[in-house]
């Protein structure tokens, strides 16, 4: 889904509340939920929740099935979100890829890796 930077706030405060550590991205490559919460404890940065998994910041590898932890996909890497992310529009027109959000219910974002 394409978003303005101000619609893709707004859904996130919808589904999460103003609180970034709430809120939930979804790895496009392994599936692996990690919520704000997960990357400040990793050390990572706010911009990384939405654009990485978490598994490169705690030190996982490659994407594969038996990925549970997390791995180290990157959104803005060669093949981007594999067709499973969110685009964010910037008010200057930049098209930013993103981690599609997860669903407000899903029980995995509370996962504490």
């Amino acid at each position: 889904m394409e978003y303005t930077h101000k619609e893709w706030l707004a859904e996130l405060e919808s589904r999460f509340g103003k609180d970034n550590t709430k809120w939930a991205f979804v790895c496009p490559a392994c599936g692996h939920v990690a919520t704000g919460q997960n990357f400040k404890d990793a050390g990572a940065g706010p911009q990384d929740m939405y654009q990485t998994c978490i598994g490169r910041h705690t030190g996982k590898g490659t994407p594969t099935a038996e990925s549970k932890n997390g791995c180290n996909w990157a959104a803005f890497g060669l093949l981007g979100t594999l067709g499973k992310g969110d685009v964010v529009v910037t008010d200057d027109g930049t098209k930013i890829p993103v981690f599609r959000m997860d669903d407000k219910d899903n029980d995995l974002k509370k996962e504490v890796i």
